[in-house]
């Protein structure tokens, strides 16, 4: 069933496509430039809510393999590409993407001219999009943060570390457990009771202005490591009087150069966020990593055992945070 889509931008900008189901929302939408890692994308828990735009020009033909999800399922809002592929062929594919989507009633829109789209979300302000599939009349979503749940990852390994729940991401809990860390998770807000080595504080969806900042602070008060990545540092900025601005666009892709300060060199990262801390609201001193494009802050160093980064941090940076835990 191929029903008409439609997107309006708040621009006034109109873009056409097809889809399968009908229905009606107000998203912000937002667009990825990573060719791989379609998966990890749509599970990340920091996608909540958004109607996803990807600019690789066909998507779903490698399929789905469930040990690349995030989180228990996609968190996206929708997904707008230029092609679906009908064909998934990967030696790692167990399902098509499209049976996936379908399943989880996550509307796909196809034959959207994606160059365009994203030339216009890339050169404005943010965005958000008033989508009508098959007609249907757009509604305004709720507000949401990830629904965090308690839960452990036990690991091989003495240290222990908190985890106040706003969206952690499957691949970092499984690379500090390699590391011989283990997790107790809590939901945001709620109590974390036991003795703990250190915390984590992950990444998630929305803006940081409205979540709970007792939280971070009273992981501060505690003086045990921390490392915080994504939102976590931007609620670690915040705590520490810090501000957090919107960005237009956000940093999503795959290929984010950032330059660290104390040694000069630049590597690439992973990001998927559309706020950044404000330059102007922290001390300059305490920034560790800036962005390459913009100069925007991608890391701060507020005590010599917290590690602050905006974007996903590597094993090296694991390494480092799990030396803090055993001092």
């Amino acid at each position: 069933m191929r029903l008409r889509a439609t997107l309006e931008l708040e621009s006034g900008h109109v873009f056409e496509g097809f889809c399968g189901k009908a229905g009606g929302f107000i998203r912000d939408i937002v667009f990825n430039t990573s060719m791989n890692g379609v998966t990890e994308l749509l599970t990340d828990p920091s996608s909540l809510g958004q109607a996803l735009v990807l600019t690789y020009p066909m998507i779903g033909n490698c399929g789905v393999s469930f040990e690349d999800f995030q989180s228990e399922k996609p968190q996206i809002a929708a997904l707008i590409v230029s092609e679906m592929s009908e064909i998934a062929s990967n030696f790692r594919s167990e399902e098509s993407l499209k049976a996936v989507l379908e399943r989880f009633e996550i509307p796909v829109i196809a034959g959207v001219d994606t160059r365009s789209l994203v030339r216009l979300l890339r050169s404005g302000k943010a965005q958000r999009a008033r989508i009508s599939l098959g007609g249907a009349e757009a509604l305004e979503a709720p507000k949401a943060m990830y629904p965090g749940e308690r839960r452990s990852i036990r690991a091989e390994g003495a240290a222990v570390i908190a985890v106040p729940d706003t969206g952690l991401r499957k691949d970092l809990a499984q690379a500090l457990a390699s590391l011989g860390v283990s997790l107790e998770i809590f939901p945001y807000g709620s109590a974390m009771d036991g003795q703990f080595d250190g915390y984590l504080l992950p990444g998630g969806p929305g803006n940081p202005a409205e979540y709970d900042l007792s939280v971070v602070k009273h992981i501060l008060q505690t003086q045990k490591p921390v490392l915080a990545a994504g939102l976590g540092h931007q609620l670690l900025a915040l705590a520490n009087g810090g501000k957090a601005v919107p960005l237009s666009p956000g940093h999503r892709g795959a290929n984010i150069p950032v330059r660290d300060t104390a040694t000069g060199k630049a590597f690439i990262t992973g990001q998927n966020h559309g706020y950044a801390v404000d330059t102007n609201s922290v001390d300059k001193a305490k920034i560790s990593h800036v962005n390459v494009n913009d100069g925007t802050v991608e890391g701060l160093r507020w005590r010599e055992d917290i590690l602050s980064v905006q974007f996903q941090p590597e094993m090296e940076m694991l390494s480092e945070f799990v030396e803090m835990l055993k001092r």
